[in-house]
């Protein structure tokens, strides 16, 4: 067995961490800080309840986030880090805040348009220092190298280790307020990040077992949290699930995220239901070409264990589709709004666009259509 594993970030996890968020800022040396952020969380009071913990560190607030950020969102979060001399940057708020917060930190030390960014480990210099201060249990964008951009439409993304965050400050009393689809969304995402990177052939030891543990944690909690939202025994393991699975992501994702790419932008998906939509037919299709790893994701996923993978993997994908529905996702591309004429194109973006050389399970072009058929009529069966 060979592996590596990079997580330079420090971790401050519970209910009341935000209040340690000043020291953390003037341990890195941070005298003035960039906060990014969305205008929802200043019209909530969380930009304040954060702020109010910086002790005597000056502040500058960039509000200016949108969902599933463009480009040029990524462009005006550059153009504000380098107008003034910052030292540090707060993100605050979603994976959309926080990967733009982490973009930032790039941009700062870094000159050339935003664009010129995308792609993979194209920052050279040191970045500024950061704390991330999720607000949602979802994306784990609080330990990752990566930062969602859409491009002419399409997903694409800007990756650097060295945009790992400083610091990530998790505090699950910040996730109170979020209304239920924002929990139903932000929690399918958690468990999709945990589920694929353990069917991911660049698993290891350390992120397989955060991701049966983020598994076991969401699929016990979410649907308490979704239904009752002040349910602080449901709030906590959902924020520490949603944190195993940005440790998990060092494994990568497979095909249901690549397939949730192909359908957000054009459908106006929030992210989690783009990739909590195919994660049942993902779990039945994967099962056969993961094999033995499959009776411990059965057990994460509260299935009784079986020798037969595809057994489980039908058995997951029904739990799956009914903690879907419960959440009132979409279980079907028919229900989005998907023509079944375009299917064969969404596959052919799928395979072009988004390919996973991780995937154990490999795909051509006739194949990845046969998948979206079984997505658009419901079917699980692989």
């Amino acid at each position: 067995m060979k592996f590596s594993y990079f997580l330079p970030t420090k971790l401050s996890f519970g209910f009341g961490a935000v209040e340690g968020i000043g020291a953390e800022a003037k341990a890195l040396g941070g005298s003035k800080a960039l906060m990014v952020t969305d205008k929802v969380m200043v019209k909530t009071g969380i930009v304040q309840r954060v702020s109010q913990h910086l002790g005597g560190i000056g502040l500058e607030v960039f509000d200016e986030v949108e969902p599933e950020p463009r480009i040029e969102v990524a462009q005006a979060v550059a153009d504000r880090v380098r107008s003034g001399k910052y030292d540090i940057v707060i993100g605050v708020g979603g994976g959309s805040s926080m990967d733009m917060a982490k973009v930032a930190t790039g941009f700062a030390t870094n000159d050339g348009p935003a664009k010129s960014f995308v792609g993979n480990g194209l920052f050279a210099k040191e970045p500024l220092a950061s704390i991330m201060v999720p607000t949602t249990a979802g994306t784990g964008a609080e330990l990752t190298v990566t930062s969602m951009v859409t491009v002419d439409g399409h997903k694409q993304w800007i990756n650097s280790p060295l945009l790992l965050p400083s610091v990530a400050v998790v505090d699950p009393d910040l996730t109170m307020s979020m209304p239920p689809g924002v929990t139903a969304a932000t929690g399918m995402d958690a468990l999709c990040h945990n589920t694929e990177a353990y069917l991911s052939n660049l698993a290891s030891p350390i992120t397989d077992s955060a991701a049966l543990e983020g598994i076991r944690l969401i699929v016990q909690n979410l649907e308490r949290a979704y239904d009752e939202g002040s349910d602080k025994g449901a709030r906590e393991p959902m924020s520490l699930g949603a944190l195993l699975g940005g440790i998990a992501l060092q494994a990568k994702m497979v095909y249901g995220h690549s397939i949730g790419y192909t359908i957000a932008t054009q459908f106006k998906l929030p992210h989690g239901v783009s990739c909590g939509l195919p994660l049942p037919y993902i779990l039945s299709n994967y099962a056969v070409a993961c094999g033995p790893k499959m009776k411990k994701l059965g057990e994460a996923y509260g299935i009784d264990s079986a020798d037969d993978p595809a057994a489980l993997g039908m058995a997951m994908a029904e739990k799956a589709r009914s903690l879907v529905s419960h959440l009132k996702i979409p279980t079907t591309l028919k229900e989005i709004g998907v023509a079944e004429g375009d299917l064969s194109s969404l596959a052919d973006e799928c395979i072009r666009m988004y390919p996973r050389p991780n995937s154990p399970l490999v795909f051509d072009e006739q194949s990845m259509v046969q998948l979206y058929h079984r997505m658009w009529d419901g079917n699980l069966a692989p």
